[in-house]
C-alpha cells in the first residue's frame, strides 16, 4: 500500500461513473403476469424509461414518462388494456399530457395541450370501462387547484371529486364500483395529516359523497389496499409508528400489525407502493428503521409477520403476482435492486435487474450505524462511511465530510452510493446525519422539528461533529460539511453559527426563510407553518431563523450549485448568499445550471458538481484531488 495524504487518493470511480452507474429504479407494477418498472437514466439526459422484464425499454426515445404534480412528482405510467389494446399510459416529461403508446405505433395524446398560462399535469393512472381516471393538477401563475377526473377514449374529461386540495393513491375495488383515495389539506403536509375516503360508484360513473374511513390532521395514513369490496388494510401512524390496518366502515377500524417500526415513509411522491395483498388474502409490506428494513408478509388475522430473506438492507416499492413478490431495494454493496421473492417460503428468488458496482467492492466503504447523545436528552442517529481505497494508507486522520440530508422530512441509509465512494476511495470519511426530524424513527422523533427548524437540526448535526471528535474520529481542524435543500439549510445555519467546519457544499439550500414562505410552489407552500409558524404572522421569527440574517458571521469557504430552473428553492435563494460572500469577501465559488431543476439530473451536471467540489475541497486543505 502507498502511504499518501488523504484526498488525495488515486481512485478508478472516475465522474463519469457517477452517471453511468447512476440509473435509478421508480416503480414497479405486474400485469398480465409480466413485471414492469420505471428507470430514470441521467446518461439520457434525464429520460424516465419503463421497461418491461421480458420485452426492455417499452418507450423509445426521446419519450419520458415524468409527471410534475406537486413538482416533486410519482407514478407516472400504467401498463392496461384500454379499449381491448395493452399498451402504456404515461404522463410525457415535455408537455405532461398523457399519452398512449399502442404496440407497432407511436405514443398518441389523450389529453389536449394546456392553454397558455395554464399547465396540467396527470398522475396515478387507472382504468374504468372505457375511461382513464387519474389525478389532475391545474397550475395558472401561483394557483393550483387538483381533482379527481375521468378521460373518455376522444379525450373528454369530467370531474369525479373536487373536494380536496391534494389527492393519492386511487384504488377501485374488486367489483369496482367503489374508489377509495388519499386526502389531505393545507396546511398539512402528507405525513402530517391525512384521510382515506371511499365513494361509491352509480350506474352512470358518478361519485356519491365521499366518506372519512381513516385519518385526521394528526394521524397519516397511505397507501390503500383493498381485501374485498368493503374491507381496505391501510398504513397508518396513529400508534406512534406507520403500521398496518384495517378498516371495514366507519368506526370499526383495527390494528393489524403493532410495532417500534415503520411500515411506510414519507409521501413526498404520489404513488408509492408499501403494501399489497396476495391472493391468498395475506398482505406484503416493508418494515424496519434506515439501518435495516425487511420485506414481510403478514396474515392479517394473526398479525404474524414473517420477514424475507435478503442481503438487501433497505427497499422503497413493491409488487405482487401470484406467488410472487417484487421489491426494489439497496444494500451496502448493491447500489439498486429488482429483487424476487416467493411469498410461500420467504426465499429470495432472484435479481430482475441490478445496478452493479462500477469498481471492484474493496473501493466500496464499510458502513455502520452510530447514534450520539445531542441537546434536551435527544439522541441522533447517523451512518460512518470509513475512508476505504486498498491502494492506500496515511498516519493522518481522514477529512470528514458530514453531510445533511434534504426534507428536511426525510432520512439517509447505509446503500451503496457511487457518490459516497467517490470520495471515500479518495480518503475521506462521510457521516450522513439523521437529525432530529427526520423520518425512519416514528413520529415523536419526526416532530421534534415541529416549530424547531434551524435549530434542533443545526444542534444534532454539532452533536455528531462533538462525539466524533471526542471519540477521536475526526480532526477538528479537518471538518467538511455539505447538504442540499434542506440539507443545504443545515450546511448554511452550520456554517454561520459556529466555527467547526472548514469549508461547506451548499446544493440549492434555502437561505432565507421568508423568501421560501413567499415563493415556493403550492405542495410546499404551507410545509413551514409546522416548522417555523404561521407566515407572515410569525414573520419575525422567519428572519431570526434564516442563515442569510447571519451571512456577516461566515468565515469559512462556501461552493453553491443551483438548478436555473428550479420552482422549490429559487435561485434567488442561492444568489443571495453568493452576494453575502462577494461582500464580505468571503472565498467561495458559485455554479448556475440551466435547464436543470431541484436535484440535478444532467450527466454533464452531475460530473462538473463532483469535480469542483473535491477541487474546493483540495484548495482549502491544502492536497491535490485525483481526477
Amino acid at each position: 500500500m502507498t502511504l499518501a495524504q488523504p484526498g488525495s487518493w488515486r481512485s478508478p470511480i472516475t465522474p463519469e461513473m457517477l452517471t453511468e452507474s447512476g440509473v435509478t429504479f421508480g416503480y414497479t407494477q405486474t400485469f398480465d403476469g409480466e413485471l414492469y418498472w420505471d428507470e430514470l437514466r441521467p446518461t439520457e439526459n434525464g429520460r424516465n424509461v419503463v421497461v418491461s422484464k421480458t420485452g426492455g425499454d417499452l418507450l423509445p426515445p426521446p419519450w419520458s414518462a415524468s409527471t410534475r404534480v406537486h413538482e416533486m412528482g410519482g407514478l407516472s405510467w400504467l401498463v392496461c388494456t384500454w379499449q381491448k389494446v395493452t399498451g402504456v399510459l404515461f404522463a410525457e416529461k415535455t408537455d405532461q399530457r398523457i399519452y398512449w403508446l399502442a404496440p407497432g405505433a407511436g405514443p398518441v395524446p389523450i389529453t389536449p395541450e394546456s392553454p397558455t398560462g395554464t399547465l396540467a399535469r396527470y398522475c396515478d393512472f387507472l382504468i374504468r370501462d372505457s375511461e382513464i381516471w387519474c389525478i389532475r393538477e391545474i397550475t395558472r401563475g401561483h394557483e393550483t387547484s387538483r381533482d379527481l377526473i375521468a378521460i373518455n377514449p376522444v379525450g373528454e374529461i369530467r370531474t369525479l371529486d373536487a373536494n380536496s386540495h391534494f389527492y393519492a393513491h386511487l384504488v377501485l375495488s374488486p367489483d369496482q364500483n367503489s374508489l377509495a383515495w388519499i386526502s389531505w389539506e393545507h396546511p398539512q403536509m402528507s405525513w402530517d395529516g391525512t384521510e382515506l375516503r371511499v365513494a361509491k360508484i352509480s350506474s352512470n360513473g358518478e361519485l356519491a359523497t365521499s366518506e372519512a374511513r381513516a385519518g385526521s390532521t394528526s394521524e397519516a395514513v397511505n397507501s390503500p389496499v383493498w381485501a374485498n369490496n368493503e374491507t381496505l388494510f391501510y398504513l397508518s401512524d396513529k400508534s406512534g409508528f406507520w403500521n398496518i390496518w384495517e378498516t371495514s366502515g366507519l368506526g370499526s377500524n383495527r390494528q393489524v400489525v403493532s410495532e417500534s417500526a415503520e411500515w411506510s415513509k414519507p409521501m413526498w411522491q404520489v404513488g408509492m407502493n408499501l403494501l399489497r395483498i396476495l391472493p391468498d388474502g395475506k398482505l406484503v409490506g416493508i418494515h424496519g428503521s434506515p439501518a435495516a428494513e425487511k420485506v414481510a408478509v403478514v396474515d392479517p388475522t394473526t398479525g404474524a409477520v414473517t420477514d424475507c430473506k435478503s442481503e438487501l438492507s433497505n427497499f422503497s416499492q413493491i409488487s405482487v403476482h401470484d406467488n410472487q413478490i417484487f421489491a426494489i431495494g439497496g444494500g451496502v454493496k448493491v447500489p439498486a435492486a429488482i429483487v424476487e421473492f416467493s411469498a410461500s417460503t420467504g426465499q429470495d428468488a432472484g435479481t430482475i435487474s441490478e445496478v452493479s458496482l462500477p469498481v471492484d467492492v474493496r473501493y466500496f466503504p464499510t458502513v455502520r450505524n452510530v447514534s450520539f447523545p445531542s441537546k434536551a436528552g435527544r439522541t441522533v442517529h447517523a451512518f460512518i462511511s470509513e475512508a476505504t481505497n486498498p491502494d492506500f494508507e496515511s498516519s493522518e486522520k481522514p477529512p470528514v465530510i458530514i453531510t445533511a440530508h434534504g426534507g428536511p422530512t426525510a432520512n439517509t441509509t447505509g446503500v451503496a452510493a457511487i457518490k459516497r465512494a467517490f470520495v471515500t476511495s479518495r480518503g475521506f470519511t462521510v457521516v450522513d446525519v439523521d437529525y432530529g426530524g427526520s423520518t425512519g424513527y416514528g413520529r415523536d422523533y419526526r416532530e421534534v422539528l415541529k416549530g424547531q427548524w434551524g435549530i434542533v437540526d443545526t444542534e444534532d448535526i454539532l452533536a455528531v461533529v462533538a462525539g466524533l471528535i471526542e471519540s477521536g474520529i475526526a480532526d477538528p481542524n479537518q471538518i467538511l460539511i455539505r447538504g442540499g435543500s434542506a440539507g443545504g439549510f443545515v450546511v448554511l445555519n452550520g456554517l454561520v453559527h459556529s466555527n467547526v467546519f472548514a469549508a461547506g457544499a451548499n446544493y440549492y439550500g434555502v437561505a432565507e426563510l421568508t423568501m421560501l414562505a413567499q415563493d415556493t410552489h403550492d405542495f410546499e407552500s404551507r410545509y413551514l407553518d409546522s416548522l417555523v409558524g404561521a407566515y407572515p404572522q410569525e414573520r419575525d421569527l422567519y428572519i431570526e431563523r434564516s442563515p442569510l440574517t447571519y451571512a456577516d458571521n461566515l468565515t469559512s469557504p462556501l461552493i453553491i450549485f443551483q438548478g436555473a430552473d428550479d420552482p422549490i428553492v429559487p435561485p434567488s435563494q442561492s444568489q443571495a448568499f453568493r452576494d453575502a460572500c462577494i461582500k464580505n469577501g468571503i472565498k467561495h465559488k458559485y455554479f448556475e445550471f440551466p435547464g436543470e431543476s431541484h436535484g440535478f439530473r444532467k450527466s454533464e451536471t452531475i460530473m462538473t458538481c463532483a469535480i469542483e467540489e473535491l477541487k474546493f475541497y483540495g484548495e482549502v486543505l491544502g492536497f491535490t484531488p485525483d481526477l
